[in-house]
């Protein structure tokens, strides 16, 4: 009996033993016959003794085998990362869970509804649909809300940054349906600081479900648009403080900074130069309030700081701090 038939009888007879879930390689077998070669006497043995010739072979192979499959196991355990180490969330120092696990943007989403079209942020249950330049700090910001699920007829709307502030944005009653969502109501917002905020819903006091928004810096591209013709066509015609420049005025209004509480008010921070037709000049910070008055926007009241040594104080006075900022850096290349 040749080698090759002797070792596929050797596999048959261990397969009916206890080595018959072990698995054996090409090296394996290359490592029993050279075992066998010296010698024909313990082949023919084998023949004789059966079974126990079998386990004999079997723990040769397993001698010779085993070593190896461990080395494979081992280099491939160290060549991927354990279980452990792959379920195990990032950790920020101390053991906290990293901030942007927890508070991840609602993703920006699109669908039609009975052939109309709509976009909204989050997922239901929550949702709204606003101003897709979205938030901006200080500043408010139309949203229609949409509610699908288990709620009571009036729910109340809390903000939370990552800094742990949290504001309180009122109750609202829902109406009927919108699109696919079971409720929904309108409501402006307004939230102070740039960053990431959670709006969160809460109906008969139990949690119904949040958007996650971000508050971007700056001025809003509505508010800038709606501003800054209005401040410009005020300033060419103002005849009471101005008189001195002239009524041939040409001028540059740089926007500092929006406070826009609500959609009928707009206090506005700019930097204003201006150019009279007598040869005179004006380069300041100033600060507009800006009214609706039932039909259109218009410029009630604006201020200038003092001069001399009241100078610092009055800016502290009229410019809030983030604004502050700007004009002292723009006094430095004016």
């Amino acid at each position: 009996m040749d080698e090759n038939r002797w070792l596929t009888d050797l596999k048959k007879r261990a397969d009916q033993t206890i080595f018959r879930d072990v698995q054996f390689t090409a090296t394996m077998e290359e490592r029993v016959r050279q075992k066998v070669r010296p010698g024909t006497r313990w082949v023919t043995c084998s023949r004789k003794l059966a079974l126990p010739g079998v386990v004999l072979t079997m723990g040769l192979l397993l001698w010779f085998g085993l070593p190896i499959q461990e080395e494979r196991q081992s280099a491939q355990h160290e060549g991927r990362p354990s279980q452990q180490e792959t379920q195990v969330p990032s950790l920020l120092p101390g053991g906290q869970i990293v901030e942007a696990d927890l508070w991840k943007l609602s993703p920006s989403l699109s669908s039609t509804y009975h052939n109309q079209s709509f976009s909204y942020l989050g997922e239901k249950p929550v949702r709204i649909m606003t101003d897709q330049d979205g938030f901006y700090e200080g500043q408010t910001q139309r949203v229609i809300w949409l509610l699908n699920g288990d709620y009571a007829q009036e729910v109340e709307i809390t903000a939370y940054n990552t800094d742990g502030a949290r504001l309180s944005l009122g109750s609202y009653e829902v109406m009927d349906r919108l699109y696919d969502a079971d409720g929904h109501f309108p409501s402006g917002i307004v939230l102070p600081e740039p960053g990431k905020w959670k709006l969160e819903v809460r109906s008969g006091g139990k949690h119904l479900g949040q958007v996650f928004v971000e508050v971007k810096k700056g001025i809003a591209p509505a508010n800038r648009q709606l501003v800054g013709p209005i401040i410009q066509q005020y300033l060419e015609k103002e005849s009471d403080e101005l008189e001195w420049l002239g009524k041939q005025r040409e001028m540059n209004v740089e926007l500092l900074g929006v406070e826009a509480p609500d959609a009928a008010k707009r206090t506005v921070y700019a930097w204003v130069k201006i150019s009279g037709s007598n040869s005179s000049a004006l380069s300041t910070p100033m600060v507009f309030q800006i009214v609706y008055n039932g039909n259109a926007y218009q410029v009630t009241d604006f201020q200038i700081p003092e001069d001399g040594s009241n100078y610092k104080s009055s800016l502290q006075k009229l410019f809030p701090p983030k604004v502050l900022e700007q004009v002292h850096s723009r006094s430095k290349t004016k």
